[in-house]
């Protein structure tokens, strides 16, 4: 399928122990054996620290839904930075396959104050390079603007990443759009990553092809979807919205495989603008629109995904 690289979300819990958690641990000897595999093949990783004591961002894929403590307590960030550690030490014994370790994954803005965010920034570059220094340091753009960054991932730091992460369905607005509304946003967002990344090296580390929130516990477990009005409002955001059949390729018609598709090209297009883009995700229980391998066998995304030779969105 044309793919160099893979990122892989892990907690921290995994890395270092917390006895004032349920969280268990046992999961390093499955990454080392991804990493083995990865090696085998010649493909590039990014470790992505995706979990953090307390929450960085009250998502439940932080391991902790609810309120972001992350940083209140003295002890977060020592131990966020010692879970680093055992990355860097991970990314040593694959020296050619681990290109990258992601400080956290998505710290949000309006839990964590941004000036923590880019002194622990400062601290997990000290940290990681001091151990790994063959590693790109990938530093999440917190939901803030590119140009808010240009301080702490300047252009000449040429062993950092800033990933920002897009997705067309967490807000009304976006999943109002018409299909020709998201081709177009899509495109526009291949304009903002070419002038980020022309101070500094930018990928867009997550995005998918979902229109509609309908993925079974998307917006957290057991919560519904804004799509058909079971999440937090009791108004659908289109008259009789239904997610019925909205994540099942098999119920998709052509119109529908045809925007799927044109949808898919344009954002690849777009994001190659950066300097790389990663799909969220390579496979899903029951959300065909986040199914990466499902996709590219049904030739919605492009085989190979070489987003020069598209043509959606304008040069």
């Amino acid at each position: 399928m044309h793919i160099n690289t893979l990122r892989i979300p892990i907690g921290y819990w995994a890395l270092v122990a917390d006895s004032t958690t349920p969280y268990v641990q046992g999961q390093i000897p499955y990454l080392e054996r991804i990493l083995g595999w990865a090696q085998k093949y010649r493909m590039r990783v990014i470790l992505d620290l995706h979990g953090t004591p307390g929450s960085q961002n009250g998502f439940d894929n932080s391991g902790r839904r609810g309120n972001i403590t992350w940083s209140k307590r003295h002890s977060d960030i020592p131990k966020t930075l010692d879970a680093l550690d055992v990355l860097a030490r991970i990314a040593n014994k694959f020296p050619l396959t681990v290109v990258g370790i992601q400080a956290v994954n998505e710290p949000a803005n309006w839990g964590v104050p941004k000036s923590t965010i880019a002194h622990f920034y400062q601290m997990a570059h000290r940290r990681v390079r001091g151990i790994a220094p063959q590693v790109n340091l990938v530093f999440h753009d917190a939901f803030l603007p590119d140009s808010e960054w240009e301080s702490i991932v300047p252009h000449n730091l040429t062993d950092s990443i800033l990933d920002t992460h897009i997705y067309h369905v967490f807000v009304e607005d976006q999943l109002r759009l018409t299909e020709e509304g998201h081709i177009s946003q899509a495109c526009d967002s291949g304009n903002t990553i070419r002038r980020s990344n022309a101070r500094v090296r930018t990928i867009c580390g997550e995005f998918s092809l979902a229109t509609t929130d309908c993925a079974r516990w998307l917006n957290g477990f057991q919560r519904g979807a804004r799509w058909d009005g079971s999440y937090l409002t009791t108004k659908s955001i289109t008259p009789g919205g239904s997610c019925y059949g909205a994540e099942d390729m098999r119920l998709w018609d052509s119109q529908r495989r045809a925007f799927m598709q044109r949808f898919a090209m344009a954002q690849i297009q777009s994001y190659e603008k950066g300097s790389g883009w990663i799909f969220w995700n390579f496979k899903a229980e029951n959300a065909d629109a986040w199914d990466f391998i499902k996709l590219s066998r049904a030739g919605i995304i492009p085989n190979p995904p070489i987003g020069s030779t598209f043509g959606i969105c304008p040069a």
